[in-house]
């Protein structure tokens, strides 16, 4: 089957124009506060470009982020997004959980452990680094992975795109950079950046549409000879309908219908939030120090099928780190230290729901969440040898002061999360051109704001944080002009937490016991001619439950719901003077548990894109006109599965048949 897929996308070859570079294990790091090859970094470190985020260009960070061995990015319905790293879609019902992320250094992950990563629009991003396992000793708690998110200085002075396709999907954006002659020797010297970016669509399902609008303003200035600023603020209006999961019966019958009571009660939700952070950098001899600070405000307001929500929220914090430089023993020792702090304040009101209009209130909170950071971490560079140390201390509290319960019951109710210390120790042995690495690091994951405090109204004090230890071996490097990363790795988790629904499809968590994570995923690149790109990536998942026994029923050695065991990503870009260009992407995802029994899997599926275009100047500007489709094969599947329903068995969320694209971005 992949040898004729192999084929296929060489012979696709013929056709195109592209100028993406795969540069894996090479491309400069700065997850782990250094600035150096990637096979010099004893971690699992994956980056992405700004030409790799559009190679499909479907308006979120999907297809490129899925290209990640170890990842799975889904989108639930268009603007409900869902990430797992390392298979944490155990505790994702909804959202990004147990991964931690960073947008041009601002916290975008809240206190409460919860990221609205759908604030953001792919115009917002230019470029990608995943740490894939713990990595608490630099960022605090997560047992996942961390994510880092940034935008560069435009290499336009301005650029506009558009585009459209199935199902109502409408797109367009525009960029413009204004300021220094000199920012391209100084990026911080003096630029200024906005953006703008409307996306909507009708939705492939019943009550499944979505409306958003993003606007950006980046600007960095030099304050003196070793120090600058740079200054980020984003607004986000966003408005997207719920269709929900549906049932076996259902998704047979219709797979486009929305859950009965969806549309009746306009299940959506509606965001509006402004986030602004401000970034000092600053050196001298051997210091170095970066420090930011932020501020966030949202409303929103959430109808769904049984009741409605509208809250306010206002969040600060920052994050400082020191870097000190001391040659050593004919060498380099680095020693960074540095603090994070974070505050929320959520009002929080829940009412009934009819048709879609919030009726008596049934409970009033309002909650306080407050969480910090300290880390250190010593590098170490010895000849060929590159060891690395680092330790963080954490600290996550709640506070909810319910001021009103329509059942008579008000109360002030705090969290019992012990901080916890993180350690991670690495070990790296450079070979010139490729390294062979050996890491150990501890995870701690504390029950998000969302799990601690669930939809409905309880409190679940008796909830756990998750704690785990990971083991990792990797390879990277490049071979015959393959280059190429491979991480094994096993990750024994304590406590872990795991998903459920009630009879009212209200998502509500427990502690699920002991599981044993081990996994092997592999990326590899190869440029066989100046004309041609390969890329592809392997997963290999083998999760399941240690011991785990709940009323009666004993899941013990069950793989872990949300986990495909194999995931296969193929990829060619490929090129002729011509300036016409093709890429073909595909995506073999397994079958998947969804429940703790492992009675009912999702089904396994073959995902194919494919974009054909044309690239080249016209007059002054700068042209790229293109079209495409996704699930060219017309596969059925779900995408974004509900784990473990209690009542109903809705497990499905129905993705798109076959589907197509055309767009256009014009540069100046």
């Amino acid at each position: 089957m992949y040898r004729v897929l192999f084929l296929l996308l060489f012979s696709a070859g013929l056709w195109a124009q592209v100028d993406t570079l795969y540069t894996l294990p090479d491309a400069t790091v700065t997850a782990f506060r250094d600035e150096v090859a990637g096979y010099r970094v004893g971690a699992s470190v994956s980056t992405l470009a700004e030409r790799e985020l559009q190679l499909i260009p479907t308006a979120d960070l999907l297809p490129a982020m899925n290209r990640l061995p170890g990842v799975r990015f889904e989108q639930r319905a268009p603007g409900s997004y869902r990430i797992s790293v390392r298979g944490s879609t155990l505790r994702s019902p909804f959202g990004v959980r147990n991964i931690k992320i960073y947008w041009n250094g601002i916290p975008l992950t809240e206190p409460g452990g919860d990221t609205p990563l759908n604030f953001l629009d792919v115009n917002n991003i230019d470029r990608v680094e995943l740490i894939r396992g713990p990595a608490g000793s630099l960022y605090g708690a997560g047992t996942a992975g961390t994510l880092l998110l940034s935008t560069d200085t435009l290499s336009e002075h301005a650029s506009v795109d558009i585009s459209g396709g199935s199902y109502g999907f409408f797109r367009g954006g525009a960029q413009v950079q204004w300021g220094s002659a000199n920012r391209s020797a100084n990026p911080n010297d003096g630029h200024y950046q906005f953006r703008l970016a409307h996306q909507q669509t009708d939705g492939y399902r019943e009550q499944s549409a979505l409306r958003r609008q993003t606007a950006q303003f980046s600007t960095g200035w030099a304050t003196g000879t070793n120090r600058s600023l740079q200054l980020h603020a984003l607004y986000t209006n966003l408005y997207y309908e719920l269709p929900g999961g549906l049932n076996a019966e259902q998704y047979a019958a219709d797979r486009r219908q929305a859950r009965p009571g969806s549309s009746e009660t306009n299940a959506s939700i509606n965001y509006d939030n402004l986030l602004v952070g401000l970034t000092h950098d600053w050196s001298s001899g051997r210091w170095q120090n970066a420090t930011t600070l932020y501020g966030t405000g949202f409303y929103f307001d959430h109808p769904f099928n049984f009741d409605y929500k509208r809250e306010t929220n206002l969040g600060t914090g920052g994050r400082t780190a020191f870097d000190y430089t001391l040659p050593l023993a004919g060498s380099v020792l680095k020693i960074s230290a540095g603090a994070e702090s974070q505050l929320q304040m959520r009002m929080a009101n829940n009412f009934g729901n009819e048709t879609g209009t919030p009726t008596q209130l049934n409970f009033s909170d309002e909650i306080l969440s407050t969480q910090y950071v300290l880390f250190t971490q010593a590098t170490y560079d010895l000849g060929a040898w590159r060891f690395a140390l680092g330790l963080s201390f954490s600290d996550l509290r709640y506070r909810v002061d319910r001021t009103f319960d329509a059942a008579g019951e008000p109360a002030i109710i705090e969290s019992s999360i012990d901080p916890v210390a993180s350690p991670r120790l690495s070990v790296l042995r450079d070979f010139g051109g490729y390294s062979l690495y050996a890491t150990v690091s501890s995870g701690f994951s504390p029950p998000t704001l969302d799990e601690f405090r669930t939809n409905e109204g309880s409190i679940n004090v008796s909830l756990q944080p998750e704690r785990g230890t990971n083991y990792e071996v990797g390879a990277k490097g490049n071979l015959n002009g393959v280059q190429y990363e491979l991480a094994l790795f096993y990750l024994r988790l304590d406590n872990a937490i795991s998903t459920y629904s009630d009879e009212r499809g209200t998502q509500l968590f427990r502690n699920a016991g002991n599981t044993n994570q081990r996994g092997l995923e592999l990326a590899l690149s190869y440029r066989p001619t100046d004309w041609l790109n390969l890329y592809g990536s392997y997963t290999y998942h083998d999760f399941a439950y240690d011991s785990y026994e709940r009323a009666g029923d004993d899941y013990s050695g069950n793989r872990l719901p949300g986990t495909a065991p194999h995931v296969v990503n193929l990829e060619a870009t490929a090129a002729l003077p011509g300036g016409f260009y093709t890429t073909i992407t595909e995506n073999y995802t397994d079958a998947i548990p969804l429940n703790d029994g492992n009675s009912v899997y999702g089904e396994a599926y073959h995902l194919v894109r494919g974009r054909l275009g044309w690239r080249g100047d016209l007059a002054r500007t700068r042209l790229d006109a293109y079209i495409g489709g996704s699930n060219l094969l017309d596969q059925t599947m779900s995408f974004g599965n509900d784990l473990n329903p209690q009542f109903g068995g809705r497990y499905y969320q129905p993705a798109p048949g076959r589907n197509w694209f055309a767009g256009i971005r014009v540069g100046f």
